[in-house]
């Protein structure tokens, strides 16, 4: 985690985390040690394992739009993750959804105002390397942001400056470690890998396929990196978690992508259940 104090993190200027964590503990007093966000259909990963202290609708919470993707529950719960406190976030806004870049950030924002200092970052992916198969799951090394935008595009520090944030190592090493070795012990089939963002919501051409694989991709999905950046220049620790739902090239369409989210779910469930306690350490 970034040693910057947090007047000395970037921001876009606005008071939505601000303002989001009034609503927030106004209700529950629940303090995040973690934050977790769950990708398109995978909310089921928790289901078993969270007692809820009180939940949130994303609509009433400002800045946040109403999630219009199914799968995306659009939900804040506050509560308990494997004994944990956490902010679980069920479902996430994407550029796709035309709001602009700047509402991908705003999960990791309201984590980093509610206390949080890691970032659990999971979602449903294609992939790219015939290594991956339907129900696996790859745990993120890096990424290649392909959204046309940067998500911190306006944020400067308070000396004005732009936000120049070092994302040489956008996941942490010692979480990846962890969910890697909890992943081999468990018997989870796992592996790691580069992770692309494109803009979406069209899924990708033969060609493009081909292309991103060529361009060092393992997987391809239309979200995270806007979060995991934004994670990084607010300080915190970033573990990301692809499930592979689909094969990327091939005939797709969103029901199959919750089908396979659903095959993978099992398997983010045991490393979470392993991972979270660890963190909470």
């Amino acid at each position: 985690m970034s040693d910057r104090a947090p007047a000395d993190r970037p921001s876009p200027g606005d008071a939505f985390p601000a303002g989001g964590a009034a609503v927030v503990r106004e209700r529950s007093s629940v303090e995040p040690e973690i934050a977790v966000v769950l990708g398109s259909g995978l909310g089921g990963a928790v289901d078993d394992d969270l007692e809820p202290d009180r939940e949130f609708s994303y609509e009433g919470l400002p800045g946040f739009p109403p999630s219009s993707v199914p799968g995306h529950a659009g939900r804040l719960v506050m509560g308990l993750l494997h004994g944990v406190p956490a902010a679980v976030f069920l479902g996430r806004v994407h550029f796709y959804e035309g709001h602009g870049i700047g509402s991908t950030t705003l999960i990791p924002r309201l984590a980093a105002e509610l206390g949080a200092t890691t970032l659990v970052l999971t979602n449903a992916a294609g992939a790219l390397d015939p290594m991956f198969r339907r129900g696996q799951l790859m745990l993120i090394e890096d990424h290649v942001n392909l959204l046309g935008a940067n998500p911190l595009s306006g944020w400067r520090f308070r000396s004005g400056m732009p936000a120049f944030v070092d994302l040489s190592e956008v996941y942490d090493r010692k979480l990846l470690d962890l969910a890697e070795s909890v992943a081999d012990r468990e018997g989870v089939e796992a592996g790691r890998g580069v992770y692309v963002a494109v803009p979406g919501p069209s899924f990708e051409t033969a060609a493009e396929t081909e292309f991103l694989r060529r361009a060092g991709a393992h997987a391809v999905g239309m979200s995270t990196v806007p979060e995991a950046v934004a994670g990084v220049a607010l300080g915190l620790q970033v573990l990301g978690i692809s499930c592979i739902t689909n094969v990327a090239g091939a005939p797709s369409s969103h029901e199959d992508v919750l089908a396979g989210a659903k095959a993978a779910a099992t398997g983010l469930r045991t490393v979470l259940s392993r991972v979270v306690p660890e963190i909470g350490r």
